[in-house]
């Protein structure tokens, strides 16, 4: 008899996928209004920037990528979703010291996260999403944005939407230690109103970089203490871009074990043998499992798994893979062999105890 294999698969996802984003058309609703939120830069005068289009990507497509990070439902940066890994890319500096955000999608879903990666330097953040699996996302140039007309997504009328924001040229930009950040991207808003976390889009809908928070030479700090004002190099503050090669370099340097929690079934189980009918057939189910949940039995008269979803699985790797393709708090539909008749089971992954 075939060694019986576990279900409970992590989820093994590479930092930056290099395929285009798609998605259906969508928009990100905000909480009334975004607010003005530390560190952003507030517009001059006028009216904010008209929505544009992109070339290479419909604004809806892109907006499919970007999400807003919030706790308690207050706004506090904007975020990039990582193309077909799911997790997020934002600035460090609005969360504070925020382990646990929520994250609101384009069609307005929240879901928890987790702050898991940080660079004090370049002010970036990665989160996690804990529950739900969203696939749709942006992906990074590898053009020098230098001369060209980007796109940021900034709050307009309560929601977020493509501005006009051009790249002026490269600055001296410092970390809060005085490190030197280089090839910072300095940016015109236009007058329109910055938010941190927000990436920079060109015109083929590609990430140039995400805005971040840095010092420049003048001032110190306002908000330091007198003697921490005297430990630190002087910081006037300012919204910089932190550049694709940055980006990658942070994203490098993830903790292993800094992606979204695996799915779990919670069973063990062994190759099919209920004659013509191929499938996985269950040899134990785990007390309070999804599987129990789902009333799988294992034991003499087990019960055989034959599809997920209408996805047809024949041996227990292949009901691992589709498992690990699914997320926390998914329904699945499961197709059953057992006592000679077929019969759907659904229930809901949760994560390994």
């Amino acid at each position: 008899m075939a060694r019986p294999v576990l279900l409970a698969v992590p989820l093994l996802l590479p930092l930056l996928a290099a395929s285009a984003a798609s998605a259906a058309p969508s928009v990100l609703k905000a909480p009334p209004a975004l607010p003005a939120l530390p560190g952003t830069s507030q517009p001059a005068s006028g009216p904010a920037p008209s929505p544009v289009e992109l070339s290479g990507f419909s604004a809806e497509q892109v907006r499919r990528g970007v999400v807003q990070v919030e706790q308690g439902g207050r706004p506090l940066a904007v975020g990039t979703v990582i193309m077909k890994d799911g997790r997020i890319v934002t600035a460090l500096s609005p969360l504070a010291n925020a382990g646990d955000v929520d994250i609101r999608y384009a069609d307005g879903s929240v879901v928890k996260g987790k702050v898991v990666h940080r660079d004090k330097a370049w002010d970036l953040a990665l989160v996690v999403p804990q529950t739900g699996k969203w696939l749709d996302g942006l992906v990074p140039t590898d053009a020098d944005p230098q001369g060209v007309e980007l796109r940021a997504f900034l709050p307009k009328a309560g929601k977020l939407a493509p501005a006009p924001l051009a790249v002026k040229g490269r600055v001296d930009a410092k970390s809060k230690e005085g490190e030197s950040l280089r090839s910072a991207l300095d940016m015109d808003a236009k007058g329109a109103t910055t938010v941190l976390g927000a990436p920079l889009i060109d015109p083929n809908g590609r990430v140039v970089g995400v805005l971040v928070k840095a010092c420049k030479d003048g001032a110190p700090n306002a908000a330091a203490q007198p003697a921490q004002a005297a430990a630190q190099p002087p910081c006037s503050p300012l919204v910089v871009g932190a550049p694709v090669y940055a980006i990658r370099s942070f994203l490098q340097k993830t903790p292993a074990n800094a992606v979204q929690p695996a799915p779990w079934l919670g069973l063990a189980g062994g190759p099919s043998e209920s004659g013509n009918v191929k499938g996985v057939r269950v040899v134990a189910v785990a007390p309070g499992s999804p599987a129990e949940k789902a009333g799988l039995k294992g034991g003499d008269s087990p019960d055989t798994i034959v599809a997920v979803d209408g996805q047809p699985v024949e041996t227990p790797e292949q009901l691992a893979d589709v498992i690990a393709k699914r997320a926390i708090g998914q329904q699945v539909k499961l197709l059953v062999f057992s006592g000679g008749k077929f019969r759907e089971a659904s229930t809901t992954l949760r994560s390994a105890p």
